[in-house]
């Protein structure tokens, strides 16, 4: 069933001390400047049942957050994009309180995560000048829904869960446990030269499932690539390093048979296409010096992976799983050394984002969210029952989240609709893969 949402409230949570004066500017890093212009999300699922109604709930976070806000003030504040900082000026954070049309269990089984998209306060590609926002959404069993989006612009996923976790922390009563780090202008100071378009990447037309591989598939995948003769003598294939190439192997599937029917229908491409491999990879302990793991900002880059016509003819692309891991282990001290020198990356990256753009470039990105501390959250009422993605708004695009029964990995997938059709009707994925429901 679509879900429905009545807004019962909004209002702008405030920090509950001003900002001093000498730290009313909060810049962006070049690693900032250069991500997309989108809100990161997470929907946080409790159901019906705690001593905690949802009216103290509410009374609760608004009064927390206005006091977190404080320790982080720079998502209390207002982008100016033109000189590229955070003008923390206690403008605040959006509160909306909603009522859903709808038991709790109907959004948790669902497998359209399209459908979370509305427990959100922000459409994710309408990022503004506002850095952070809340949603409280009540379900008819009296279960409950926290929606939060914060800025892409300044946190990445990381980042995110710890903003979040210790905005809880504070919210049960442990203010000690609130560590703030916000120098990343410092570690990769922002460049006055003109970067890319980042919104190139941003596709609304995208399509979302929600997939489950529970452990003992995940097992067989990684056993799978541990076996290939890439791998003789290596160390065994990660969980993320085995899924993300099994999944590549079965896009490839999906983008071949989407050819196939357009030239059955005299309709194919004849332009030759680039095709990417991508990896999201926290840069905070490879720095030198390291910063620390709460450090908030953008400290992740992306590893590009240019499979062979050899791998991409291969149905289970198995040497592609050595080279995602060479490409990750070239993010390293000299790397980001150089990084730090923005003026050597720009134009690449110009290039980059020009060929995503004219279609020249087949990307295909992967977003692991395992081993970070999704689940430690607590704001004093219990773990959530369930935390989720909802639809991301880019193409070509699986995030990896842990179960939070251990029982395996979620995965969401967002892909066009042809090639959506395709992926979920592969009948190699789904001896391993389930949806929701099932």
């Amino acid at each position: 069933m679509a879900v429905q949402i009545d807004i019962v409230s909004k209002e702008i949570i405030k920090p509950s001390s001003p900002t001093p004066d000498h730290l009313r500017r909060y810049c962006l890093s070049f690693l900032d400047q250069v991500t997309v212009d989108v809100y990161n999300p997470m929907v946080y699922f409790y159901v019906a049942g705690s001593a905690t109604t949802p009216v103290e709930i509410a009374d609760r976070l608004k009064k927390s957050l206005s006091d977190f806000l404080t320790y982080y003030y720079p998502l209390a504040g207002r982008l100016n994009s033109d000189e590229l900082f955070i003008d923390c000026n206690d403008d605040g954070v959006p509160f909306i309180e909603t009522s859903v049309n709808c038991p709790l269990s109907d959004v948790m089984n669902t497998s359209f995560p399209s459908e979370l998209n509305k427990l959100l306060p922000f459409e994710l590609d309408k990022l503004d000048d506002v850095s952070m926002g809340v949603q409280l959404n009540v379900f008819e069993c009296g279960g409950v829904a926290v929606g939060i989006c914060v800025s892409h612009k300044i946190s990445d996923a990381l980042s995110f869960f710890i903003v979040v976790n210790e905005w809880a922390a504070y919210c049960r009563g442990e203010k000690e446990a609130v560590r703030v780090h916000l120098s990343s202008a410092e570690v990769f100071p922002p460049t006055k030269t003109k970067v890319h378009n980042t919104r190139t990447s941003i596709f609304r037309q995208r399509v979302g499932r929600r997939y489950h591989i529970d452990a003992a598939n995940v097992e067989t995948i990684r056993a799978k690539y541990a076996d290939c003769p890439a791998m003789e003598n290596q160390r065994r294939p990660s969980r993320v390093e085995a899924l993300s190439t099994f999944i590549y192997s079965r896009f490839i599937a999906a983008i071949k048979a989407v050819s196939n029917d357009r030239m059955e229908n005299g309709s194919s491409d004849s332009e030759k296409k680039i095709f990417l491999v991508c990896h999201s990879v926290n840069i905070r302990s490879r720095l030198d010096p390291p910063v620390p793991d709460y450090a908030f900002g953008n400290y992740y880059r992306t590893t590009f992976a240019v499979p062979s016509e050899e791998v991409l003819n291969d149905e289970y692309c198995y040497d592609l799983v050595k080279q995602v891991r060479e490409e990750i282990g070239k993010i390293n001290k000299d790397y980001l050394k150089r990084l730090q020198d923005s003026s050597k990356f720009i134009e690449s990256m110009k290039k980059t984002a020009s060929q995503f753009a004219t279609g020249e470039l087949i990307s295909c990105s992967f977003t692991s969210l395992c081993r970070m501390p999704i689940y430690d959250i607590d704001f004093g009422w219990g773990q959530p029952d369930w935390i989720s993605s909802p639809a991301l708004i880019f193409k070509n695009l699986f995030v990896f989240i842990d179960k939070k029964d251990g029982d395996g990995v979620e995965i969401y997938v967002h892909l066009t609709e042809e090639h959506m059709k395709k992926f979920e009707a592969d009948e190699e994925f789904l001896k391993y893969a389930k949806l929701p429901s099932n």
